[in-house]
């Protein structure tokens, strides 16, 4: 009996916690992989599903809970607390606010640069080793930048070690193991793995701003480093000692998975509509993000006015991935992007227009709440379409490109030194997202998994 959205996948162990019987499963060697006794293929998701009819836990929720952890330290302190170490840099280097920025840039630029091949190495090695390498590269970035004495040795942190442990214990690595972890709700295990970006986004600004005030910067990212290692390693180790069920195999008497060739993914237009629309959004998140502390310096406010708003950016941030994740399973995904454009317009207005906390406050809710459907979708456009066995050079490509919306944040620096307000820079960003909503009008409707899934060509 075939899954509920046709995935053809087969399980080659057990996916919940509890042992199966002897005869449960019989192994066939003349097929690739598992057949139950009666010979017909079991699928991912009627392993997921009958698992929830008999009230046995699914492992793969164990792997969404690491994964969310993972995304909490690595963009939490990665990119949502880089905002707080742009005025103690400032002060500690007499550097100008485009080179501040130059570093983040960079740190996306190399983030996209070596995600195609760390995408590529995911699909085909140990997630357990490059996932504690990654956070090895992550904590030692931290600490590189703890004992800098220049701030070119920041820039250099920023632009090698940074981007190596964001993209093998980030989001990348995250999204690839739950997609190949779920089927059939898939939307949701995105959506809360993906939580974890906000989580650590609310929960790190709010730990590091009054750190640097008692113990100064240095300090603090030294203790980052030291947490890192702590909250990840060790979790990682643990629960990535099981393989997702049935990666890489096919069904009984079918054809393996498609393994999308680089050419054949960036010839279609699938791959390129989301990509196009995406780049402002990116570049407006970056524009506003890593600039918020020195806004709000110029607004009069205190910095921890600027702690507060990121952490609301990141409560918000989790509702937006929730409610994303969750329709996107069964809603259109251009309505869902337009939704997430047409709130990103109106924080933008807000911040521009802005000129004390309340609507600093509600542009940055707004804000969490559009940016934080990014991630889900994005999963899911490409899961869907490309199916799981080259998700993971599939993404490394899309973030490859995504990174052309970095130079939102250096923009923003360099209008800011030009004109002395960022509200101009903000403009441009309003504009920009005009063309990429529309271009999101010829993405092919949603509902093509079944098709990517047996390998043929949707896009």
């Amino acid at each position: 009996m075939p899954g509920r959205d046709g995935d053809a996948v087969i399980v080659s162990l057990c996916p919940w916690g509890a042992a199966m019987p002897r005869n449960a499963l019989s192994t066939n060697p003349g097929r690739a992989g598992f057949t139950r006794d009666r010979g017909a293929s079991l699928t991912m998701s009627e392993a997921t599903d009958a698992s929830a009819r008999r009230g046995r836990y699914y492992y793969g929720w164990n792997v969404v809970a690491l994964t969310l952890a993972l995304q909490a330290v690595t963009i939490g302190i990665s990119f949502y607390s880089f905002a707080l170490f742009v005025v103690p840099w400032l002060d500690a280097f007499g550097v100008d606010r485009a080179q501040v920025m130059f570093a983040i840039f960079l740190a996306q630029i190399g983030l996209g640069a070596v995600s195609p091949i760390c995408g590529r190495l995911l699909d085909r090695f140990s997630a357990r080793v490059l996932v504690v390498l990654g956070c090895a590269f992550l904590a030692g970035g931290l600490f590189v930048m703890s004992v800098a004495t220049a701030f070119w040795q920041i820039v250099v942190a920023y632009a090698t070690l940074m981007p190596i442990g964001m993209a093998f214990a980030g989001s990348l690595a995250s999204q690839t193991l739950v997609t190949r972890w779920f089927t059939t709700r898939r939307g949701v295990a995105i959506g809360v793995s993906a939580m974890g970006t906000s989580l650590g986004g609310f929960a790190f600004p709010l730990l590091i701003a009054p750190l640097i005030s008692k113990v100064g910067w240095e300090e603090t990212l030294a203790v980052l480093a030291a947490l890192t290692v702590v909250l990840t390693v060790p979790a990682a180790r643990v629960v990535l000692r099981r393989s997702p069920p049935g990666h890489g195999q096919r069904v009984a008497g079918g054809p393996p998975p498609r393994q999308w060739s680089t050419k054949e993914v960036l010839s279609t237009r699938t791959f390129w509509i989301p990509v196009v629309a995406l780049v402002p959004v990116n570049a407006a998140f970056g524009g506003v993000q890593f600039s918020l502390g020195a806004y709000v310096f110029d607004l009069g406010l205190e910095q921890d006015v600027a702690a507060t708003l990121i952490a609301i950016t990141a409560v918000s941030n989790i509702v937006g991935k929730f409610v994303f994740g969750s329709l996107g399973d069964r809603v259109d995904h251009r309505a869902l992007f337009w939704a997430m454009a047409l709130c990103l317009a109106v924080a933008l207005v807000l911040y521009i227009l802005a000129s004390g906390f309340s609507m600093l406050a509600v542009a940055a809710a707004l804000q969490g709440l559009s940016t934080g459907g990014v991630l889900p979708l994005m999963g899911l456009i490409y899961a869907g379409r490309f199916g799981v066995s080259s998700f993971g050079r599939v993404m490394g490509l899309v973030n490859l490109f995504l990174t052309a919306g970095s130079v939102g944040s250096l923009y923003s620096g360099w209008v800011f030194d030009l004109a002395g307000s960022y509200v101009p820079a903000f403009v441009t960003f309003l504009i920009l997202l005009l063309p990429g909503a529309i271009w999101m009008w010829w993405l092919p409707r949603s509902g093509f998994r079944a098709a990517a899934e047996r390998g043929e060509q949707v896009a």
